[in-house]
């Protein structure tokens, strides 16, 4: 269980309490939980959560360790339409090859966790989960190359709040959107 305060009395009143109830062990300070890497610095009162270790996975399972990176998660003007489904039997069996589902999958997660900055691309790959075509496969990979060069991003961070400063606006480049009705 992580529990988690600026001040150092609530979080000893919330473990007392859980103590009373249950058999309990304290593990000290978290780095790591589900996978979200935590990271922060008292002195400088920082905090920041970030998923670097499967973002890295996923550069791995997705054969892009050599890749060239990308700036942005989508090409600007990228327009994604049924018309770039397979149309042959053939095409439908080349992509039958290709993990579209799980790459899609796997950005989704990472999305949803740490990488906000990624899910606008990551809801128009996932338009196209029962029928990818080529330019589908290609868009995601592109997510990917992006994630290559950002992956020492952390999501995250609790400075800009604790010091009474805005949060800087995440950008990742211009709305990418769709034709087809769906």
């Amino acid at each position: 269980m992580l529990i988690a305060s600026r001040q150092k009395a609530v979080i000893a009143s919330v473990k007392a309490g859980i103590a009373e109830k249950f058999r309990t062990k304290d593990l000290g300070k978290d780095r790591f939980i589900l996978g979200i890497e935590i990271d922060y610095d008292m002195e400088r009162r920082t905090s920041g959560i970030s998923q670097k270790a499967y973002t890295e996975s996923i550069i791995k399972k997705f054969g892009q360790e050599n890749a060239k990176s990308c700036l942005t998660p989508l090409e600007p003007g990228v327009n994604l339409t049924k018309a770039d489904e397979p149309q042959t039997e053939e095409d439908r069996a080349k992509m039958k090859s290709k993990p579209y589902r799980s790459l899609v999958g796997s950005l989704m997660y990472l999305a949803c966790g740490t990488r906000p900055g990624i899910s606008v691309a990551v809801t128009k790959l996932s338009r196209f989960l029962e029928n990818p075509g080529e330019k589908h496969w290609d868009a995601g990979i592109k997510v990917v190359r992006y994630l290559l060069k950002t992956k020492d991003v952390a999501s995250c961070s609790m400075a800009y709040w604790e010091r009474g400063l805005k949060p800087i606006p995440m950008r990742t480049g211009p709305a990418i959107g769709t034709t087809d009705a769906r």
